[in-house]
């Protein structure tokens, strides 16, 4: 981490602010039905994300990095939301309970790992 990203006050405990130079992030802290809506989620920091490289090409800044970036973002969500998904199918969403990783290998029955 350079010095110019080196926090004024930095926190790795989920649901408080993070401060940076020219930034800050309050994460959701607490279940929503415990402690109410009090922060958000990684999800809408990503969303702001997008959002602005969004409109970064839509005017004279665009370019094929600003395109990668969004591409790759967009990974991020899509990963973001197979986990909620599967959150909500396992009925875990909105607990501290962790959610179950399914293998696709384990859903083949004639899956051999020597591809035998």
């Amino acid at each position: 981490m350079t010095s110019s990203q080196t926090s004024i006050i930095e926190t790795r405990t989920p649901g408080l602010t993070i401060r940076r130079p020219f930034i800050e992030v309050t994460f959701q802290q607490g279940l929503p039905q415990d402690a109410g809506v009090n922060g958000c989620r990684v999800e809408h920091v990503i969303d702001l994300a997008v959002e602005r490289l969004r409109m970064y090409q839509a005017g004279p800044l665009a370019c094929p990095e600003n395109a990668e970036a969004i591409e790759s973002l967009g990974h991020a969500q899509a990963a973001l939301q197979a986990r909620m998904r599967r959150r909500v199918e396992q009925g875990v969403i909105n607990t501290m309970a962790p959610h179950l990783v399914v293998r696709t290998e384990d859903m083949h029955e004639d899956f051999s790992a020597t591809g035998a």
